[in-house]
């Protein structure tokens, strides 16, 4: 799905077992982990995999949300296409296109020239 490797080349994991992730962070492992992928497509789930799989969530971010069944850190994620439409987002700046009837998330020409720099 989407290569480590690439993943750990760009983003960096958090040293200490109580911190959390911003929300930028996740922004910018989120375009990482789309540009490794083979199609530049992934979905939400496959993506919260990913990127769980490499930022390895602790402390609070590891916790299941209250009134959840997610954690912290997979609600962020989700976050990211609930916000889509925020000055911040991927998708209004034009780095990732998210199609809702397939629940994915594209990278554009613009989100890998971001990942370029």
């Amino acid at each position: 799905m989407v290569p480590q490797e690439n993943l750990r080349h760009h983003c960096k994991q958090k040293e200490f077992n109580d911190m959390e992730y911003t929300e930028g962070e996740i922004r910018m492992a989120t375009l990482v982990a789309l540009n490794a992928s083979l199609t530049g497509t992934l979905t939400t789930s496959q993506l919260i995999s990913a990127l769980e799989s490499f930022m390895q969530p602790r402390g609070t971010d590891a916790q299941i949300a209250r009134d959840r069944n997610d954690t912290y850190f997979s609600q962020k994620v989700r976050n990211l296409i609930c916000h889509r439409d925020a000055g911040t987002s991927l998708m209004t700046r034009g780095s990732v296109q998210y199609d809702a009837a397939n629940e994915t998330l594209t990278i554009t020409a613009a989100g890998r020239r971001a990942c370029s720099i």
